[in-house]
């Protein structure tokens, strides 16, 4: 009898109901849509007040006051929000926007949109460097170098261009054409 509630008790610990271990630079893709006007100046689940002018979120599985950056996919637009409340709970929806947060993407207009969530921060932690930058790593002497020539490089095609006024110079063997008078 102790093993099974032993089991039960370690099944129960290890289910996946208790959320799901985040770190910063994770990124999820679904459907955002945005709360009717129904649940403005109410208490959200994190007993705060829902406003239509702050830039917060619902997440059914992000602990509370998660910073995630929104981007909508469509247009590449994008909004950084805090988790304050519990939802969506429709089908198919990973994330409830309040009004100015929707506004800011475009999905107010549409209603509901195909979207990218990614985790920039916690309660305590920001990511102060975008997580794409981490991964390149070059010796500032290289860069350096590098650049100097692409400058230098650039200068000397820009005198050149800059003298010349027409396209039919820059092909070989043709002679400008003059523009003859034509007599009356």
């Amino acid at each position: 009898m102790r093993i099974i509630l032993f089991i039960f008790l370690l099944i129960c610990a290890l289910s996946p109901f208790h959320g799901i271990s985040q770190e910063l630079g994770d990124e999820s893709y679904g459907i955002a849509s945005f709360y009717s006007n129904s649940f403005y100046n109410k208490r959200t689940a994190n007993q705060e007040l829902l406003r239509k002018t702050e830039y917060t979120a619902a997440h059914r599985l992000f602990p509370f006051n998660t910073i995630v950056e929104v981007t909508n996919i469509y247009n590449k637009k994008s909004v950084v929000v805090r988790i304050n409340d519990r939802g969506p709970y429709k089908r198919g929806r990973i994330i409830d926007l309040t009004e100015a947060a929707a506004k800011k993407i475009n999905v107010r207009k549409v209603g509901l949109a195909k979207v990218k969530i990614k985790i920039i921060g916690f309660e305590n932690e920001l990511m102060l460097i975008p997580y794409h930058q981490l991964e390149l790593e070059t010796t500032p002497k290289f860069s350096k170098k590098f650049y100097q020539k692409t400058r230098l490089k650039y200068k000397k095609k820009y005198r050149i261009k800059k003298k010349i006024k027409h396209k039919r110079y820059l092909k070989k063997g043709k002679k400008p054409r003059s523009k003859m008078k034509i007599q009356r």
